[in-house]
This record gives structure tokens, sequence and C-alpha cells, in this order.
């Protein structure tokens, strides 16, 4: 099979996650991956050798795009059943034969893609990427696996909707985008409880196709023999139907909150979302060191106002959701019930303090330095590296991202960060949710609306 090769990676023996030093690399700069391919299939394979220790970590994206509401239930049901055999062998000879090799692999699917991690033994890598390409080409999807899983996914759906996080992510998708493609991105229980296997064979030939996937391998391997593995156990796995692949969200405007009502709640939970940039946008890394300042670290405005001075919130903070196409920037923060009016009212001041006294060049620096820094510590592990490479992979950025990541940062013009702030921290840009017992919102109510002010 033709392989092409995506970046200008080469094999490079003896490097580790966290050995950037050693390998004459600039301090808290992470080395680039040995290999970045295209499989004639569009499998790509992204491989970093990391001899830390003799194991290897596995990761799997294979990302899709919900056709219609609550499927995301389904691929969440076919991601539970994917490890409990194949059309070869129950679900206990696949355990045994993951056992007997020092493996362990784990399924999950979300609102975009389908995800396989796990590790093995460096010597039995081979084999047990041959089992993995057995699963996801060839699941097990007979009744006595399918029904059992379908009725516990229900169960667990169900209760999540009780949740306030749950119940704060659920509204602020339908804020954001409204019901339709709010609905596409929700699991459902009744959907997932009337599954059967003919529906997750459909499933599975629509969806967990090579087009499109990527496969990270990090550890204690030699490159150019993980690639022919790679090659010659996947080389058959289908490349799947074409344009199954997630719609980047559309834009969404700012506007008042909405209260989604707990009744006796004595605590309120506070989303808020705006637009932001994509991670291949060239302005994020601007936009990135702002939200550092204003709440995406400890040492950030709102942490040191809400937290420090007020005492109103225990959890807050700010970061960038990224999802392939788009990113949104997100506010949150939990707070007493009797703390919710003036923990809103910080909020909205800190956001307003960004454009009226926008960070200065020392907490820009500060934040440099802390992006720089949490970033290699973040992935200074083998699984953290691994897992890290294929959620960027993901969104659309390149595998030298995190190579880059720090020069790139550190060459953030301070005007940039000073329009970043400028740019996406208007209150008037935000939209949110607050779930809270009514008493709790009462004076932001808007006469006899869900509306709240902000």
């Amino acid at each position: 099979m033709n392989r092409r090769r995506i970046h200008g990676s080469r094999p490079r023996a003896g490097r580790t996650a966290a050995s950037g030093a050693d390998a004459g690399l600039a301090p808290g700069r992470l080395p680039l991956p040995d290999v970045d391919i295209m499989l004639d299939n569009g499998l790509r394979v992204v491989v970093c050798s990391a001899p830390a220790v003799p194991l290897v970590e596995i990761r799997l994206a294979v990302p899709y795009a919900a056709a219609g509401p609550g499927e995301v239930a389904l691929c969440q049901l076919l991601a539970r059943i994917l490890l409990q055999g194949t059309a070869h062998r129950d679900a206990a000879g696949y355990d045994a034969a993951l056992a007997g090799h020092g493996a362990t692999l784990n399924a999950g699917a979300d609102s975009h893609k389908l995800t396989v991690a796990g590790h093995t033994m460096a010597g039995s890598l081979p084999a047990v990427l041959a089992l993995l390409a057995e699963t996801v080409r060839r699941p097990r999807l007979t009744r006595d696996v399918v029904i059992p899983e379908r009725e516990r996914l229900a169960r667990r759906i169900r209760l999540a909707t009780h949740q306030p996080a749950a119940l704060a992510q659920h509204a602020l998708l339908r804020r954001r985008y409204g019901e339709e493609l709010a609905a596409r991105r929700q699991p459902t229980p009744e959907l997932a409880a009337a599954c059967t296997p003919d529906d997750l064979a459909e499933l599975h030939t629509r969806h967990l196709g090579a087009r499109g996937a990527v496969l990270v391998l990090v550890g204690d391997l030699t490159p150019r023999q993980a690639v022919a593995t790679v090659t010659d156990v996947f080389g058959a796995w289908e490349a799947g139907p074409e344009g199954d692949v997630p719609e980047a969200p559309p834009w969404f405007a700012g506007g008042p909150l909405r209260q989604v009502d707990r009744p006796g709640a004595v605590q309120s939970v506070i989303r808020l979302a705006a637009p932001a940039l994509p991670r291949t946008d060239p302005g994020y890394p601007a936009l990135h060191l702002a939200q550092l300042v204003f709440g995406g670290c400890f040492a950030s405005r709102l942490v040191a106002r809400l937290r420090e001075e007020k005492g109103y919130a225990y959890q807050l903070g700010s970061g960038v959701e990224s999802v392939p196409g788009a990113s949104t920037l997100m506010v949150e923060a939990d707070t007493a019930a009797e703390h919710t009016v003036p923990a809103l009212a910080v909020i909205r001041e800190e956001l307003e303090r960004m454009t009226a006294e926008p960070p200065s060049v020392r907490e820009a620096d500060a934040a440099r330095s802390y992006a720089v820094g949490s970033t290699a510590t973040a992935m200074s592990s083998p699984g953290a590296l691994a897992s890290g490479l294929a959620n960027l992979l993901h969104v659309g950025v390149g595998s030298d991202w995190l190579h880059n990541w720090g020069p790139v940062i550190e060459g953030v013009p301070y005007d940039a960060v000073v329009e970043a702030a400028h740019r996406f921290f208007r209150p008037a840009g935000f939209t949110g949710v607050i779930v809270a017992d009514e008493a709790a919102v009462a004076p932001l109510r808007r006469g006899t609306t869900d509306e709240l002010d902000f």
C-alpha cells in the first residue's frame, strides 16, 4: 500500500515527550512526531518514539457527522459494544487476548468522534493493533451483546440528564444553536433503548471507516516498524462513505441569558459562551493569552475577584472549547444561590474591564509563561502526549502544533493580545444559561419570559 507523508517528520530514536532539552530542543518545546503519514484508505498515522518505559500508548479517533436527533446515543452504544468481541471471538476471548498481551483498550464517543484509547507492552504492539483493527472492522453486534448494553446506556443517559452540569450543557447548546442542531449533539435514552443490532450494523457501515480517522502511537517503538505494522493490519480497513465529517457549528449571537429552573437548588450553575477563533486561525494564540489573563488560570482576574476577593464561587474559570472548524469562549462559575446575582455582576464587570483596561504587558508575559509551561507539563507523559495529539489533529491543526506552540506564544505581539481582549470579551457578545432556583435569579428576570438580563 502506498503511503503519503503529511509533514516532513523523520525517524528519530531515543526521544521522549519530556526530553526536549536532552534532544537539543529549547526548554519547554516538545519534539516533532517521528512520522505523520496517510494510508491509501484515508487513515492518518502519527508516530512518536518515547522509550521511557516499555509501553506504547494507542489512540484512535474516528470523526463522524450525526445525521439525526439523538444519533450520538447510537454512536455511544457502538463505542460501548466495540470492545466486547468481534465476529470471530466473543467478549471473553477478546478480553483474554488483550490481557495476554498486557494491554488495555477503552472506547467512547461524543457528538463529533468515536475514540479508542489504551496501551500495550511494547513487544505486543503488532498483536494488539491487529485486535484493534479486527474490532473496528468486524465488531460483534449480536443481540446478546446489544440488548443488555443498550439498557445500561439508556439508564446512564437518563441519570445524567438530572445533573446540573448536564442540564446547563444541554440548555447552552440550545441557546447557541437552536433546537434542531442541539438535538443532533445530545444523546437520548429513548433512541438508545430502541436500538437493534441491525441499526448498529448500519451505523457501523456509515460512520466507522478509515477515511478521516487518526491513529496515534506514542512510546517505546521503532517508527519504521510501527508504520509497517499499521499498514499491514489497517490497510484493509474500508475507507467508508465520503463526507462523513463533523460540520463546523454556525456562528451564534450574544443576547439575554436563559434560566433552567431547578426548584429548591442551593447552588446555581452559570455558563456563558461567545464565538471565538478556531485553533487553526493565526489569531488563536493571542486569544488564548487574553483568556488566560481573564479567567484561564488561578492567577487570573476573574479568579482574583470572584473567588479570592468576594468568595462568591468555588468553581470557576474560562477556556476555549474547540471542535472541528470552530471554537467557543466559555466562562463557567458555580455559586451559592444567594450569590448568583452578585457573582454574575462581577463576571460582567471583569468582561467590561478586559476592554476598558486590557491586559498589561506584565499580565500578558505571565500568561505566556503559563501557556508554555503548562502545556509542556501537561504533555510530559506518553499517554498525555498521545491524547493531546489525537485531540488536536481532530480539530484540524497539524501534528507540529505542540512542537511550535512555545515559539508561537512567545512571538505573539502584545498589541495582538490587547486586540483579542477588545474583540472577544465584550459582554454583548456573550449568551448563556443559569441553572438555578427561581428565587436566585428573580432580580434578573425580563418580565414573564425565561430570559435574564446580563
